[in-house]
């Protein structure tokens, strides 16, 4: 019979000097990991813009501006994320305040991950850990300013709070503190209102929760749970409904956000992928994993690990698989690294089938993300320099600079990505500015409102890409009724409104 092992090793307090040190160094290494691989933010690349990241500043510098997420800005996301992007562009202007906005989250993750690996296993094999986890996190941070990356350090903060009370403290779940249940309802409820995919984690440590209540039969603490958990999502939700009630703009959170959000989960999805599954073989390792050693880690935190690992496969199975929402994964990935290393002390390849399986599954994971790493280095290497960004940058500002300065609160934009907008600081007109085919497709009520717009109340210039006639055919054939295009380069097309 194997003996059990109990996952609580006594960790002996670090000075306060030595923990500072420390800090110091995971700060450095976070902040050079961003700077070198955080492309659309980075300073090291001055003109890189990206077309997600430059309308998540578009939105924030919006609301600075008076302007209000879905009434003025039509989109998907929750409003605590363009809520961040709003702080960053306080601190600074265009990319750079998305970079020191990220800033911090990225050291909080370091620092999480780091901590959780004390729990368990020791500084050298902690680095290992971290190792994974920053070259993974080369591919998903995809160029920077995601809100999976907001959401990490809040995902790793809850798991790190449950396993210093169940591993550190030996405690069992009945035992955590009410105002821990009502953090972790919190943190829900912030992950539901910026993105619902970011907390699957946070879900899937609740979930443990509750099913161990259900398990021990304990039905009083199971409802209490849910009454404190559901405190925590109130309070989360209460200064949104607030802000939102107070500018009118409530109904059009709830359509975006959960409606129309649910219908893109549900209605405009990919089919399944090999490619997809890959992206997820770190949460499948992970599950794995809990299974085959249930027997040889702590009940608590084998139930945490199979819970979240589960709920982040399946919500990420959700939508379409753009390489930043697999950020999720990494509380998974690390919490179960951890325990391999700690289980497997000293570590003999191949000891039995099932540390077998559990190599085999993590080899399928670096096998994906090694080279997938590699293309983005080789990208900071080889074409940093290149005169993509700095062309692009010049045809933006050229076109920019015909538009006179009285007229900058008339421009509105069609198959055109939200660079056009970051590099010549103007803020479009109307709220469809971005994904349009996409979002018309998924609520035709979009062009209505984009034709009525030309009908009454055109803007007086457009800026618009290539294919515009394939992609938008009706709004192609309003706009060529009343504009003439005055100048183009490779950036785009500009149009004047006719004079009637």
């Amino acid at each position: 019979m194997k003996k059990r092992i109990i996952l609580d090793p006594d960790i002996e307090k670090l000075p306060v000097r030595q923990k500072i040190v420390e800090y110091i160094g995971l700060f450095i290494v976070s902040l050079t990991h961003l700077f070198v691989f955080s492309l659309w933010t980075s300073p090291f690349y001055k003109y890189w813009y990206g077309c997600d990241a430059s309308f998540f500043t578009l939105v924030g510098r919006g609301i600075l501006e008076g302007k209000i997420p879905y009434r003025d800005f039509f989109d998907l996301k929750g409003p605590y994320f363009f809520f961040i992007e709003a702080l960053g562009q306080l601190m600074a202007h265009d990319r750079l305040g998305a970079f020191l906005i990220q800033i911090p989250f990225a050291f909080a993750s370091l620092v999480l991950i780091y901590e959780i690996c004390l729990l368990f296993i020791t500084k050298k094999k902690a680095v290992f850990v971290m190792i994974v986890y920053l070259w993974a996190n080369i591919t998903t941070l995809w160029g920077g300013n995601t809100m999976e990356e907001f959401a990490l350090p809040i995902s790793l903060a809850c798991l790190y709070i449950v396993l210093r009370e169940t591993v550190q403290k030996k405690r069992k779940f009945d035992d955590l503190q009410v105002s821990y249940m009502v953090l972790l309802g919190f943190s829900l409820g912030f992950d539901v209102l910026s993105k619902i995919s970011v907390g699957a984690p946070v879900l899937g440590i609740i979930a443990a929760i509750i099913y161990s209540d259900l398990c021990s039969k304990n039905i009083k603490r199971m409802l209490l749970n849910i009454v404190y958990i559901l405190l925590g999502v109130a309070l989360a939700a209460f200064p949104v409904i607030v802000y939102f009630g107070a500018n009118g703009a409530l109904t059009d959170m709830i359509d975006c956000v959960f409606k129309l959000g649910f219908s893109r989960s549900t209605d405009y999805y990919e089919s399944f992928s090999l490619t997809w599954e890959l992206k997820l073989s770190g949460c499948v390792f992970a599950f794995v994993f809990a299974i085959l050693m249930r027997d040889r880690i702590q009940k608590e935190v084998s139930v945490i690990l199979m819970a979240m690992s589960a709920a982040t496969w399946l919500l990420l199975h959700l939508g379409t698989p753009f390489y930043y929402y697999f950020t999720t994964v990494y509380p998974s990935l690390c919490l179960a690294l951890i325990l391999f290393l700690k289980i497997y002390e000293p570590l003999i390849l191949f000891e039995n089938w099932k540390q077998a399986v559990c190599i085999a599954l993590f080899f399928v994971f670096t096998c994906y993300y090694v080279p997938s790493g590699l293309d983005t280095v080789r990208t900071v290497l080889y074409d940093r320099n290149s005169g993509s960004g700095i062309d692009y940058q010049k045809n933006a500002t050229d076109i920019g600079a015909l538009i006179p300065e009285c007229d900058r609160n008339s421009v509105f934009s069609f198959i055109i990505d939200m660079q056009m907008f970051e590099a010549n600081d103007i803020t479009p007109c109307c709220r469809y500015v971005v994904n349009q085919p996409f979002f018309i497709y998924l609520y035709p009520q979009a062009q209505t409102d984009i034709l009525n717009m030309l009908d009454n109340d055109p803007p007086k210039w457009l800026i618009i890409g290539d294919h515009f006639e394939e992609n938008l055919p009706q709004i192609y054939d309003s706009v060529m009724d009343k504009y003439d295009c005055i100048y183009e380069n490779p950036a785009g097309h500009l149009f004047l409104l006719r004079e009637m």
